[in-house]
């Protein structure tokens, strides 16, 4: 170092020199450093791609990968809520084919409720006895009902035909159609089936229906005895009399004045 700083040159000279040998060292430690530094980077970088691509090609991610794609991602739907099937199903009916002739037609009459003075309902039950189903024309012509009291006739269609419904009525020989009659008042019917004969009173009857040319059905029901309201009557209580006060006796003016 004393070489270069004396000498026959300028003192400057060899200090110029001097930085120029510290800063080719510093560059040469800062170059050292920067290729250690890029070959460390470069190693973790070659083993980081390695272990991302072993791993992409183990077994177990492969088969991840597949399992996930062939899953498929559930979604929300609507789920009926299961009914039991019901016990026995509906009997299918036969379709009716032609027109029914009155023979075939059997008329039962049924009476449920019957009561003195009031609406009777007769229900009749039509089922044909030969043909599956057939339309049947229901009028006072094609239908006759009678409710007799032994020898008695109380009441007939023929006199009161305004009672038989009217209009076509599928019949069949597997399932019953029913048709209703209505007795008015229970009262009993006249050639005009006007409103001013008596009534029928309670007692046991019998009910008679027949299709025309068909055989006649009879039926015994009971008219009842109708039930009497029961009036209830709330007794009010009675009011009392207020009570009264006695107005006070002013005294009289000679009394006062006595006094």
């Amino acid at each position: 170092m004393p070489a270069l700083t004396h000498g026959p040159l300028p003192a400057r000279v060899y200090w110029v020199r001097r930085l120029m040998i510290l800063a080719t060292a510093v560059l040469l430690v800062f170059a050292i450093a920067r290729l250690l530094g890029d070959g460390s980077d470069a190693s973790s970088s070659g083993d980081g791609g390695d272990a991302a691509s072993l791993a992409a090609d183990s077994p177990s991610s492969s088969a991840a990968s597949s399992s996930a794609a062939s899953t498929p991602t559930p979604s929300p739907t609507l789920r009926a809520t299961p009914t039991a099937p019901p016990t026995s199903a509906a009997p299918v009916l036969a379709a009716p084919v032609g027109l029914c002739a009155g023979s075939d037609v059997a008329v039962t009459p049924k009476v449920e409720k019957g009561i003195a003075g009031r609406d009777v309902a007769v229900v009749l039950q039509l089922r044909t006895m030969t043909a599956a189903a057939c339309t049947w024309r229901v009028s006072p012509s094609a239908l006759a009902v009678s409710i007799t009291s032994g020898k008695d006739a109380i009441w007939t269609s023929r006199q009161c035909p305004g009672a038989i419904p009217r209009g076509d009525v599928v019949v069949r020989k597997a399932a019953t159609t029913e048709v209703t009659v209505v007795w008015k008042q229970a009262k009993r019917s006249d050639a005009d089936c006007s409103s001013r004969t008596d009534w029928a009173y309670p007692g046991w009857y019998h009910v008679t229906a027949a299709a025309l040319g068909g055989e006649p059905s009879d039926l015994q029901f009971k008219l009842a005895t109708p039930t009497a309201a029961t009036v209830t009557v709330t007794a009010k209580p009675k009011q009392q009399p207020k009570a009264t006060r006695k107005p006070t006796k002013k005294p009289s003016s000679s009394a006062s004045s006595s006094r």
